[in-house]
């Protein structure tokens, strides 16, 4: 016997492994669809029980454009092709199950990945704190500490980019019900790393230059690739790809990922409230459910 909490977000059951079969079928549960097996004490992803792998993961005939980040996935062409919804509240709903199943292991490799980052901006601050006193203290905006700040940003982004393809590969993992192990989190300094090293220095190049000439493009911009670091590490796509196929899928509905974006930000700030400790929590839930809009956008072909 089985419960789970269905699309509504509400909690169904007990149901047989019969009925449950029944509704993978109809489409009323997925492999994301949480479920509570008997006499388990931790919901996990339906795609976790081997039970029903055979109507999750049947096995497909890739395309020729089919990529390898993940078996049955839709082609860019099909994406293209397709119209979506995202679910916002569903989104933080799910990642928010999926944090409090694996707390600990998600919270601490996500607080591992962050002081990695603040320790890399504390270094990075000690090439930018004389140009930043001269301008703040001194009123000295000159043309070499201009150049400082923007070179160290530009050549700094690349470093963000490969940690935070790593612990989206590690979240798209959990997420799929697969093992995952601590190292998941920096699978970005594996094959793919050039492929980042170039997007992190082209998203920050191409990002400055739209913000500098007008504020609107870079906005525009920096939504339009929120999936691009994703696309090449759970798809091995090349970087200018990458790039175009999100901005080119989340171009269909810009204004609902712009406030999605929005609402992760204020689930994030949240959790400064708690004198910032919160931020431990609260930044992995909306990392994680970044990633599972990811999924509902890019993921399966639809049926």
């Amino acid at each position: 016997m089985y419960r789970i909490i269905g699309g509504d977000q509400k909690e169904y059951g007990p149901v047989t492994a019969e009925e449950l079969r029944r509704w993978i079928a109809e489409g009323r549960a997925n492999a994301q669809t949480q479920v509570l097996g008997e006499g388990a004490a931790e919901w996990k992803p339906l795609s976790a029980f081997l039970e029903f792998a055979d109507l999750l993961n049947p096995v497909p005939t890739l395309s020729p454009g089919a990529t390898a980040g993940g078996t049955g996935m839709a082609t860019p062409e099909e994406l293209l092709a397709r119209d979506y919804s995202l679910d916002i509240g569903g989104c933080i709903t799910r990642s928010w199950e999926l944090v409090k199943s694996h707390f600990w292991p998600v919270i601490g490799i996500t607080f591992l990945v962050m002081v990695v980052i603040i320790g890399i901006n504390q270094l990075l601050g000690l090439l930018t704190r004389p140009a930043i006193n001269d301008m703040i203290y001194h009123q000295r905006f000159s043309v070499g500490a201009i150049l400082v700040l923007c070179g160290v940003s530009i050549l700094s982004t690349p470093i963000y980019t490969i940690l935070m393809a790593g612990i989206y590969s590690y979240y798209l993992k959990l997420i799929r019900g697969e093992s995952v192990g601590f190292g998941a989190a920096f699978s970005g300094f594996g094959p793919a790393i050039g492929q980042l090293v170039i997007l992190g220095l082209v998203t920050s190049v191409l990002s400055l230059l739209a913000f500098c000439f007008c504020v609107l493009p870079g906005i525009y911009l920096s939504i339009a690739w929120a999936f691009a670091i994703p696309l090449v590490i759970d798809r091995g796509m090349n970087f200018w790809d990458a790039l175009e196929l999100s901005r080119k899928v989340v171009s269909k509905h810009w204004f609902l990922v712009f406030a999605f974006l929005l609402v992760i930000g204020l689930v994030t700030a949240c959790g400064i409230i708690g004198c910032c400790v919160g931020i431990f929590v609260t930044i992995p839930i909306g990392w994680v459910a970044l990633m599972y809009a990811y999924e509902d956008i890019f993921g399966r072909r639809a049926a």
